[in-house]
């Protein structure tokens, strides 16, 4: 708006100094971070004022410095683009991503706040008195629309909502893919301290783990990317080896995890023949129960991801009915039935709902999965 004076602000974080950041409002703004202060938190602002009506980009630029490596992680909190109190009284709009940059490039993303008024009580009502496919399609309703978040959002969540509270209860990272239940394992994550980077060994850090491939959906591609009903925490290693083989049961083993998780060639009974990785028994209801959500969360278009990765097709069916193969349902109801609903699923599934507004009915409702993948 001509002649109302903006301020625009963000707050910065470098971590090696050889990147710094500028504020970009219609045009360079000359105003820049200082690069040399690493490790901790500085504010960059700039004062704005139209000369005119009109639209304008606003945002930040990146630019290598020094000894620029060719990488570096920025991570970029509270970005307020704000009218000045003294020359209008526009609302005011912030975004508040807590994400991280990497290769001197900015990320556009936005969060979007919970809903605080679902009520989980009267959350399945209109899937009341149903069965088969038309329950499956009932709770695709009540579950689609889910609040998206970014990437970054999702260390928050695994660094508070992931954490062993349950069998050495020592409130470190609970990772599905090492975690022994019997036992003390040979390493722990710490929250927030020891996410990955890069792993070239068991125990190096942890990082954010889909389990349905992100390949077999397209990549990068929301909300599925960001789906924390899918995307757990897992050792950065056990999840590289994982790669993104179907999960399975495996006859020979070619590798072994902490925790007895298996990467091999699959059972002569299974009704497939690959490669799969197989998780242990603790933890095999949970994946099932995962893989009945994404079949029902995106029901509307899973039945176009069978052609998009190898891997997947072995998994997929090319409908939007039962989703997959028949080999696959009847491995996943196994999982289900002979590994029950856990403490530790109603937990998460809680603070998934709070975290992106949706979900997932079949910890819920276990016996949902019987009512609609019929024997």
């Amino acid at each position: 708006v001509a002649g109302s004076t903006y301020q625009f602000s963000a707050w910065i974080y470098h971590t090696e100094g050889y990147v710094r950041t500028t504020l970009y409002v219609g045009s360079f703004s000359n105003v820049y971070s200082n690069q040399d202060l690493i490790n901790e938190w500085q504010q960059v602002t700039y004062s704005y004022t139209a000369e005119e009506d009109a639209s304008i980009e606003v945002g930040l630029r990146f630019y290598d410095i020094g000894e620029f490596d060719g990488e570096e992680i920025v991570y970029v909190d509270n970005l307020v683009f704000d009218i000045d109190d003294e020359t209008g009284d526009e609302d005011t709009t912030g975004e508040d991503d807590n994400t991280g940059s990497e290769n001197g490039a900015g990320d556009d993303e936005s969060t979007s706040g919970e809903d605080s008024s679902l009520d989980a009580s009267t959350y399945y009502n209109s899937a009341d008195g149903l069965s088969g496919l038309a329950l499956k399609t009932a709770l695709y309703n009540i579950i689609k629309d889910h609040t998206a978040k970014t990437y970054g959002d999702l260390w928050d969540f695994m660094g508070t909502n992931s954490l062993d509270n349950y069998y050495e209860k020592d409130g470190t990272i609970l990772d599905m893919y090492s975690e022994n239940p019997s036992t003390s394992e040979t390493f722990n994550f710490t929250a927030f301290d020891d996410q990955c980077g890069s792993a070239s060994t068991e125990g190096d850090c942890y990082n954010r783990e889909h389990s349905f491939p992100k390949s077999w959906f397209g990549g990068e591609v929301f909300p599925m990317y960001t789906d924390i009903h899918h995307v757990y925490v897992t050792d950065g290693y056990v999840n590289n080896r994982r790669n993104n083989y179907p999960y399975g049961e495996v006859g020979t083993s070619t590798w072994v995890s902490e925790n007895g998780s298996l990467l091999g060639s699959s059972t002569d009974s299974l009704g497939y023949t690959g490669t799969v990785f197989e998780p242990i028994d603790e933890f095999k209801g949970d994946f099932a129960r995962t893989y009945f959500y994404m079949a029902t969360r995106y029901e509307d278009i899973i039945s176009t991801w069978e052609t998009n990765y190898e891997s997947g097709a072995a998994v997929l069916d090319s409908t939007s009915d039962y989703v997959y193969e028949q080999w696959v349902i009847t491995m996943l109801k196994t999982w289900h039935e002979n590994d029950p609903v856990s403490q530790k699923e109603i937990d998460r599934n809680e603070a998934a709902y709070e975290f992106q507004g949706n979900r997932n009915p079949f910890i819920d409702h276990p016996e949902y999965v019987n009512q609609i993948w019929v024997d």
